[in-house]
């Protein structure tokens, strides 16, 4: 099978999962993960076709056009108004399920950088299923706009900590070798200040330039300063995600009627949105699964310890009310969007763990899309703000 047609292949597949789950009601996203899932077991040629070089070049487009688009989300006229301990709850599960999935995941025998990069990707959680939750339930009050507020900054908290932890995977077995620490940390100092040097620059540069552009132009520049910034960041050996999300943070806060370029690069995306996360689906391998259920069990259980205990010892440190911190942990178990992304450049970031991270990942996104949405509708409906009666299938 060739790579081309592998790649038409899972894209279409994705673009059906994701209609046939949104006409059950269901998120596009698991619809997506699932479709590239059947794709790589019917036709298991499929991720042989789409080479190494190849999964990593679609991962990192794609995973650039969603980090800009997640840096935008923090203008400072937004964050200002953030209801209190919004970013101290995000940051603290995050925190949190970093290591205790970390934890889990050495003490069940497994490598120190497996462990780190699946703690970073099960600090992300699904904004797209939470505001479908709150929208249909008509949920209002502290913990909703507590829940709401930390879903909108948690991908970013997510996809800094991803880049930092893909930094210090990537340095360890260096310092495995060399036992000098200021070496590895100059590593990943320079991998994280030299990616948001990068993305400054070109928001900078770009902040300038954009008022030039009109019409349909501005999608083609807009994306082409997105690739423009990944690749520069990767050809200065620092973190492409971390660059492109400084990118969008830039460009939101200098450029006047920011909303329309997120706007123009939202069209551009979908594509390689949906093959992204379709092809996180493929990467699943059953055998190794099978091999590593301990693991997925203890991701699981590790994960749901993390949301809860992090955000409840943050609320706490905050001094939030007391409901918004009991039941805010739960409420962040939907998992899907961003993590599933977040597998396929993990995976090419490590080529060796690809395989054991899709399979625990890919799975553990469709649990908690199943348990995650009932978990969030019990704890609005515990907190007396749920005030429709649609059930969430």
């Amino acid at each position: 099978m060739s790579s081309i047609l592998a790649i038409g292949i899972v894209m279409l597949a994705g673009a059906a999962g994701g209609a046939s789950a949104a006409a059950f009601g269901m998120s596009s996203v698991a619809g997506y993960v699932f479709a590239g899932l059947l794709v790589g077991q019917i036709w298991p040629g499929a991720l042989a076709a789409v080479t190494p070089a190849g999964m990593a070049t679609v991962a990192y487009l794609g995973l650039a056009l969603i980090a800009f688009v997640v840096g935008g989300e923090l203008e400072v006229s937004r964050l200002r108004v953030l209801p209190k301990g919004a970013l101290a709850i995000a940051l603290g599960q995050a925190v949190a399920c970093v290591v205790l999935v970390t934890g889990v995941t050495v003490a069940l025998g497994y490598g120190l950088e497996l462990g780190m990069v699946l703690g970073a990707v099960a600090a992300a959680t699904s904004p797209a299923s939470t505001i479908m939750v709150t929208r249909r339930l008509r949920a209002g009050g502290p913990l909703t706009n507590a829940l709401l507020s930390v879903v909108a900054i948690n991908d970013a908290v997510c996809l800094l900590l991803f880049g930092v932890v893909i930094s210090v995977a990537r340095a360890l077995p260096d310092w495995t070798i060399s036992r000098s620490v200021a070496g590895m940390a100059g590593i990943v100092l320079w991998e994280v200040f030299g990616s948001i040097l990068v993305g400054a620059v070109v928001g900078m540069a770009m902040a300038f330039f954009i008022r030039q552009v009109k019409g349909d132009d501005l999608v083609v520049v807009l994306a082409g300063a997105v690739i423009l910034t990944a690749g520069l960041s990767d050809r200065m050996h620092t973190s492409p995600l971390i660059a492109c999300v400084f990118f969008g943070l830039v460009a939101a806060n200098l450029v006047v009627g920011s909303r329309r370029l997120f706007a123009a690069i939202d069209r551009f995306s979908a594509p390689m949105y949906i093959l992204v996360l379709s092809l996180s689906g493929v990467a699943f391998d059953l055998r190794t699964l099978l091999s590593g259920l301990a693991l997925l069990v203890g991701y699981i259980l590790a994960r749901t310890a993390g949301k809860v205990v992090g955000s409840g010892l943050a609320a706490t440190l905050v001094r939030a009310e007391h409901r918004v911190g009991s039941t805010i942990g739960l409420s962040l178990l939907p998992q899907a969007g961003l993590a599933a992304g977040l597998v396929v450049a993990a995976g090419a970031a490590l080529p060796e763990q690809s395989a054991m991270i899709a399979s625990i990942v890919v799975p553990g996104v469709l649990a908690f899309e199943a348990i995650g949405l009932r978990a969030m509708r019990a704890c609005l409906a515990k907190a007396g703000e749920a005030r429709g009666g649609v059930r969430i299938s």
